[in-house]
């Protein structure tokens, strides 16, 4: 998720939009099975399609059905259990609109099996099967509306929805602030300096990966994003905003060096990784850069997602990522290894217990996927920053709701880039207003990996429910009304939960 310093125009913040989906029992054909209605997790189908500013024309994404075993055999769709799809075939095959079908994740066989070998007893969720989610292009001057109902009314299809395209980040609220976040609870900070002093604290030990794009790689702060082995490529990397900000202010919070110049990232320790969720083969491919994360990392590593989704009609503010299914799947297949996901809740005010919208509970009805999602909150008033909105109070920008956990500061917050504090070239830019929940998303990212540093330190793996039961229980309480983004980390109580552990 994004959001900007002053100086950064009102298009920032880039996530995805879809549609929303109702209801609707499909309508069996006789080459393909109606889903199984005891299956876990289905995804509910719209009764008719509409179009989102932010949904693809020209690609669909569709899941078949759990157990369904559908995968391409010569370019064709066919079933080891059904046999022949008559019904795709004519979508798929000769003059039908569809110009091309590949699988929507690009791991192999065997990398999907290990990552389901992967799933921890305790996780909580089914594990999804990612290898029947698909992606089809469709021929010029199709109607992908028509093509995704005909899909949606296949028994064999979960779901089919347009592919989400890249959303554009809103201008960012612009107040003066400095690294006050990373000072006691006392003072509204998250406590970091303290947690620095416990062996594990600053993240040694713990990969943390920032999914979006917009890094400067050679920022004289960012050492850390040069060296081998820091890029966690999803295809070829492509930037759609062609920009080298909003990366590199997320990575400051996060990792920047403490060298005595510039700022000092919270947890920088860790080993810091990033991965680009849009790249030039296939667009903007969000659902992949997580699988690719999730490959890569550890139970007990971090994955940070800064983008957003648009809601559905009516509901189209900027709402966390999982509302999308195939991100959603992703996220899941993530934590059920043990890998801790925080996501930007989004700078859209939206409300996520609103069921008419979002079902209940977010998203769609479907069980909770683990991951942790964080709202904005109201800094601490200071010389460098005078908030309207009380500390630890919601922001009017943020997504609130239930399902958002913890929050952390949504203005003020100094970091590396854009340049409004500090111009001292493109590679010495330095910011005193990041804001957004993009702000507050590192902020909480820095809590855990510094709590997943400690809890290895002593021999203990931290579970992503674990975790993020912790930082709410533990946490200083949010202020104020408006809806809830949750309590703001503190380290200091949540380290001390951790050494009473057994």
């Amino acid at each position: 998720m994004r959001s900007f310093a002053r100086t950064a125009p009102a298009r920032r913040l880039r996530l995805l939009p879809l549609l929303l989906l109702a209801a609707l029992p499909a309508a069996a054909p006789p080459a393909a099975p109606p889903a199984d209605p005891a299956a876990p997790s289905v995804f509910a189908k719209p009764f008719k399609t509409t179009l989102g500013r932010y949904d693809s024309r020209e690609v669909i994404e569709v899941k078949f059905v759990r157990d369904s075993q559908v995968s391409l055999q010569g370019g064709r769709p066919t079933s080891a259990k059904y046999g022949r799809l008559a019904a795709l075939e004519s979508l798929t095959g000769g003059a039908g609109p569809v110009s091309a079908m590949e699988p929507l994740f690009r791991a192999d066989a065997a990398t999907l099996s290990s990552l389901a070998k992967s799933a921890q007893p305790q996780a909580g969720n089914a594990q999804p099967d990612l290898s029947q989610w698909f992606r089809l292009r469709l021929r010029p001057g199709q109607d992908i509306r028509r093509v995704i109902d005909e899909l949606n009314a296949m028994g064999i299809v979960e779901i089919a929805y347009p592919a989400p395209l890249p959303v554009p980040l809103p201008a960012s609220p612009a107040y003066d602030g400095n690294q006050h976040y990373k000072l006691p609870a006392a003072q509204s900070g998250i406590d970091s300096d303290y947690a620095r002093t416990q062996p594990g604290g600053n993240g040694a030990g713990i990969r943390v990966l920032d999914i979006e794009y917009s890094w400067n790689v050679n920022h004289e702060d960012l050492s850390k994003l040069r060296l081998a082995g820091a890029q966690v490529r999803n295809g070829t990397p492509r930037d759609p905003f062609n920009d080298n900000n909003h990366g590199t202010a997320v990575m400051g919070e996060l990792v920047a060096d403490a060298n005595g110049i510039g700022v000092t990232g919270l947890v920088n320790g860790a080993s810091a990784h990033y991965t680009n969720a849009m790249n030039t083969e296939r667009g903007y491919d969000l659902a992949n850069a997580i699988l690719t994360a999730a490959n890569f990392l550890r139970a007990g590593d971090v994955i940070l997602l800064e983008q957003q989704a648009a809601g559905p009609s009516g509901c189209s503010n900027y709402v966390p990522v999982e509302w999308t299914p195939s991100v959603y799947d992703a996220i899941v297949v993530a934590t059920n290894k043990g890998v801790h996901v925080v996501q930007a809740g989004g700078n859209g005010n939206m409300n996520l217990d609103n069921t008419a919208c979002f079902g209940s509970p977010f998203p769609r009805s479907r069980p909770d996927s683990g991951s942790i999602i964080v709202g904005a909150g109201g800094p601490r008033s200071n010389a460098w920053c005078s908030d309207s909105v009380a500390e630890r109070a919601k922001q009017p920008f943020s997504t609130y709701g239930r399902r958002v956990n913890v929050q952390a500061w949504g203005r003020c917050v100094t970091t590396a880039g854009y340049g409004n504090l500090y111009n001292g070239g493109v590679n010495a830019y330095y910011t005193k207003t990041f804001s957004g929940t993009s702000s507050a998303s590192p902020i909480v990212a820095s809590a855990v990996v510094a709590l997943s540093g400690i809890a290895k330190q002593r021999g203990i793996t931290l579970t992503p429910r674990q975790m993020r039961d912790l930082l709410i229980a533990t946490g200083t309480p949010q202020t104020g009304a408006g809806g809830q983004i949750g309590p703001l980390p503190d380290l200091r109580a949540a380290i001390s939960r951790v050494k009473a552990m057994p």
